[in-house]
């Protein structure tokens, strides 16, 4: 085949792609814009998820004429002059590629006065092409408008998700945004609705409470390492405010989130294996304050990730400062300058949280069934085999007859529930037990729309980060319909009514909590795999390891889970109950 020529057009549209990958993109270069020109305000507004329109106005410097026709050409940037430039970047874009993409693929408008300036100017564009400059009479700072994105690339239009998905991703990013830059006032709306705002501040804590909720962020505790490679702001929680997943993880460099590096993740989780269950995980936010000479920020096409140029010192420093956090009352700033570094990233494989050896695979570790403050796994390994026997012990119940007659001999451990029937023993998980109880009768409940419903005499009030409360708000029909009462209170505020009368004594906000978290992790699902995880997280708050049960309370849930249509495995495929016979018994204590 013959060598073409690319036309300037198909080049520009080839590097939007690159670029500009969905709406989030556009805003998030935009927003970047505006804090390079020094804004103190930024309003985001949206519609139909940014497809529509994407509109950022900001009280920036703004531009004159003569940087307004450079700002759309491609590698047009007043933020380096040469490839030295690269090594003392303190501006978050240095591209010059975002305008030049963002115009050709959408119809697109800059509305701009400079500051000191009398009056200003506006372009507009479609596709790029047709570039008109004319006076304008606006406020000093910049508007930039994008409208109908990628009407000229309708293929790339095609892999956009849902408006919901790609509105929550914008959300989040601007809330990363916002919580790297707290002496900025930020603004979203969405279909001229109010997401969130913040107040400009310079107080860390504040804008964290703004953005993540004042729930969150009275959680946290704070320590600050200055050191001569890097200054370290840290936010984290305790051991006793873990949470469902990494959400609330954050990682932030000079003003710029970025992807919490495998590194860091490993760090954290190294410092808190000994502090938090096994399933859950550590809010914190870093703000590191370095020399742009130490850190890489051109490794990644839209700048989400980046390299220092002395990650291991960077892994003790913030490995020590939370170890010794956690572990004693440490005052609140922790100087570690003259410290010699002790190397803790060299006692640890760096990658083992993240891969799978292959003896692994053939070892089922069992842990110990209530999470402790101090968790630490138990050592005691058991292979596949002997695990696997206990299912086949579970094949055996499933023909079991049970009646009336059976015996409950008592409790042990707090989470075991013995009994005895037809001269067998049985141990009955009462968490397990509890759960596929509650399960099913849930689900019984929902298909006969006749779910009895307990009524707060109180309300049940929290706050949710405006990227989880957009979950929330898209699925809030699914969890009335289940029974769970759930009103907007305001802003990104809510409250809890009612819910399902047979999940008992409860407060339903861990497990709201939980829940949302559940479906974030996985917005793609389908409506009944929703309803599924809600039923199921809602039932995770039965009869607890470790909870006292009576008598007559295990007498029934005995009773109870042998009317379950799947009695021998609680809704996560945990077993149930395992069966000792008299006969096995005799023979283990040579009788036989």
């Amino acid at each position: 085949m013959p060598i073409n020529i690319l036309s300037q057009e198909t080049i520009n549209k080839i590097a939007a792609g690159e670029v500009v990958e969905r709406p989030l993109n556009v805003v998030k270069e935009l927003v970047e814009n505006s804090l390079d020109a020094f804004a103190s305000s930024i309003i985001v507004e949206i519609e139909e998820s940014g497809k529509k329109l994407i509109r950022i106005s900001d009280n920036g410097f703004g531009m004159d004429k003569k940087d307004l026709e450079l700002s759309i050409l491609r590698h047009a940037t007043s933020k380096i002059e040469d490839f030295n430039d690269l090594s003392h970047i303190h501006s978050l874009g240095f591209r010059g590629e975002a305008l030049a993409s963002i115009a050709a693929v959408s119809n697109f408008e800059i509305k701009t006065r400079k500051k000191g300036e009398s009056s200003g100017w506006k372009l507009s564009a479609d596709g790029g092409k047709d570039i008109v400059i004319i006076p304008w009479s606006g406020a000093e700072g910049t508007i930039t408008e994008v409208k109908n994105l990628f009407f000229n690339t309708p293929a790339r239009y095609k892999f956009l998700k849902s408006n919901s998905t790609e509105r929550s991703r914008i959300i989040s990013s601007l809330e990363e945004t916002a919580l790297a830059n707290s002496d900025t006032f930020f603004k979203m709306l969405s279909e001229n609705k109010t997401v969130f705002s913040t107040s400009q501040t310079d107080n860390t804590i504040e804008r964290i409470s703004d953005i993540l909720s004042k729930g969150f962020a009275k959680t946290l505790k704070n320590i600050q390492v200055d050191h001569p490679k890097a200054s370290l702001n840290i936010y984290f929680t305790g051991r006793d405010d873990s949470l469902p997943n990494r959400k609330y993880q954050y990682f932030f460099v000079n003003s710029r989130s970025v992807n919490c590096p495998k590194w860091f993740m490993h760090c954290v989780s190294q410092v808190y294996r000994e502090s938090i269950p096994h399933d859950k995980y550590p809010g914190i936010l870093l703000y590191i304050t370095i020399d742009p000479a130490e850190v890489d920020v051109n490794i990644h096409p839209t700048k989400r990730e980046v390299k220092f140029a002395d990650e291991n010192s960077l892994y003790d420093i913030i490995y020590k400062s939370l170890k010794n956090a956690l572990t004693s009352h440490a005052h609140p700033e922790i100087s570690v300058a003259n410290t010699p570094f002790s190397g803790e990233r060299q006692k640890h494989n760096l990658y083992a949280d993240f891969t799978t050896s292959k003896s692994r695979q053939s070892t089922v570790y069992l842990r110990e069934s209530k999470p402790k403050q101090n968790y630490v796994p138990s050592k005691q390994a058991y292979n596949i085999d002997t695990y696997a026997n206990v299912f086949a012990k579970q094949e055996e119940l499933a023909s079991e007859k049970f009646d009336d007659t059976i015996k409950i001999i008592g409790q042990v451990f707090g989470t075991y529930i013995i009994a005895e029937n037809k001269g067998d023993l049985y141990i009955f998980d009462q968490h397990a037990v509890a759960e596929r109880v509650r399960y099913e009768l849930y689900l019984e409940q929902m298909k006969n729309q006749s779910i009895k419903l307990q009524q707060m005499l109180l309300p049940e009030n929290f706050d949710f980060a405006p990227s989880i409360s957009e979950v929330l708000k898209t699925n809030i029909n699914l969890f009335n319909e289940l029974g769970i009462g759930i009103e907007e209170f305001g802003q990104n505020s809510f409250r809890i009514t009612t819910y399902p009368a047979l999940l008992g004594n409860i407060s339903m906000i861990p497990i709201v909590e939980t829940i949302v978290a559940d479906i974030e992790d996985d917005k793609n699902v389908e409506i009944e795999q929703k309803r599924d995880k809600i039923i199921k997280s809602a039932c995770r708050a039965s009869i607890k390891a470790g909870d006292n049960v009576a008598f007559v309370e295990a007498k029934k849930l005995i009773n109870d889970i042998f009317k379950c249509e799947q009695p021998f495995t609680c809704p996560h495929g945990r077993p149930t109950a395992y069966k000792i016979s008299q006969n096995e018994l005799e023979k283990f204590f040579k009788r036989k």
